[in-house]
């Protein structure tokens, strides 16, 4: 087998892997970056597309899934392995997929055809997120996806007792200690509060299927006199829950399933906290929204990543937004904490001090 890095190998951003194997050649996730103008897709060549039997998506979000159509206008006509949950999600329909909860239970491993050996479990990073174990022959190699062990929302299954040539593991906040998590969340909570108090509303951008569930049920927990107004593509998220009951641990379905969400009002703007899944404010609604919002004096809090070009990292930049993070990514200590637990002949960490030294790496 051998690994080729055909993302962005020295980040978190726009994820996209090649492997070689002696049964079946795949691709895990293929992530679009669009703050890398006119390099947002990923560094596959039209060899390895159309060789490729396999593409195995972690989740749905952008930097994952964004590439879709560049890779079935480029020849891939292998199957989409993925949840069912993620399937959904996606903006474009998928012919004829692998459907993981239809394949097997989370940590059996089961034979595709082609002779590629999978386990998979579910990563605690939004609905439908899952992570991969992929055997060819004697080789064997994992990718976490964006797997969280702390999610307060999402379940997951741990990484436990698996054995890999390489890890391909979730670091996003690098050597960022853990030991912040509970102070980022009360500075977001506190933030929120002086807002509200002060008698300015507050705009919260988060993407679609992720840290949003979590937020609204912090705030929803921690200052239940607020009122959360939510657009229809989070509304729905959440009227779904039910049907999505495997994603979500209990005790978070319960509790998100009994906070009341307002749609958000067209005529006026109301005293309370404003969620829209477009976390990087680009949308034509997300802005008509923000400008009502900022003449009423609101406060904006970003809770994760902004892309540089976009109009959240211009009102970034310009002091009308400020960065509160809420935490669904692993530190370098979490994620040598589930390395710890496995056995991973070696390990590919993005910003940590096991980032990738090189693009191929052979298995």
């Amino acid at each position: 087998m051998k690994l080729y890095l055909t993302g962005e190998p020295c980040s978190q951003q726009r994820h996209c892997y090649f492997v070689e194997a002696g049964n079946a050649s795949f691709i895990v996730d293929c992530g679009y970056q669009r703050c890398y103008a006119g390099d947002e897709l990923p560094h596959l060549s039209s060899e390895q597309i159309r060789s490729a039997r396999y593409l195995f998506l972690t989740h749905s979000h952008e930097n994952q899934s964004g590439g879709l159509e560049y890779l079935f206008a480029n020849g891939f006509d292998g199957r989409v392995v993925l949840s069912a949950e993620t399937a959904q999600q996606l903006h474009i329909a998928i012919d004829d997929p692998i459907i993981l909860e239809g394949l097997s239970l989370p940590f059996t491993e089961t034979e595709l055809p082609g002779g590629l050996h999978l386990i998979w479990g579910r990563s605690g990073h939004c609905l439908g997120s899952a992570w991969f174990r992929i055997r060819d022959g004697e080789k064997a190699i994992l990718f976490s996806g964006d797997y969280y062990p702390a999610a307060r929302i999402h379940e997951t299954d741990a990484i436990k007792g698996i054995h890999a040539d390489i890890a391909v593991l979730d670091c996003d906040y690098g050597t960022q200690s853990a030991d912040t998590r509970d102070e980022q969340l009360d500075a977001l909570v506190c933030a929120i509060a002086e807002a509200i108090e002060d008698g300015r509303p507050v705009l919260l951008p988060v993407p679609a299927y992720g840290r949003g569930l979590g937020v609204i049920s912090c705030v929803s927990e921690r200052l239940p006199d607020v009122d959360i107004f939510a657009d229809e593509p989070l509304r729905r998220e959440l009227s779904q829950l039910d049907a999505t009951a495997m994603w979500v641990k209990p005790d978070a379905g319960a509790l998100l399933g009994s906070i009341f969400v307002r749609p958000i009002p067209e005529e006026f703007v109301a005293l309370g906290v404003y969620f829209i899944s477009d976390p990087q404010l680009d949308e034509p609604e997300s802005l008509v929204l923000l400008r009502q919002l900022l003449i009423c004096g609101a406060r904006v809090f970003m809770t994760g990543t902004v892309e540089v070009g976009t109009y959240a990292a211009s009102l970034m930049h310009s002091g009308n937004a400020r960065m509160l993070r809420y935490a669904i990514h692993c530190t370098q200590e979490e994620m040598l904490s589930v390395a710890a637990q496995n056995d991973f002949s070696r390990i590919i960490a993005y910003r940590s001090d096991y980032a990738p030294a090189q693009s191929v790496y052979d298995i």
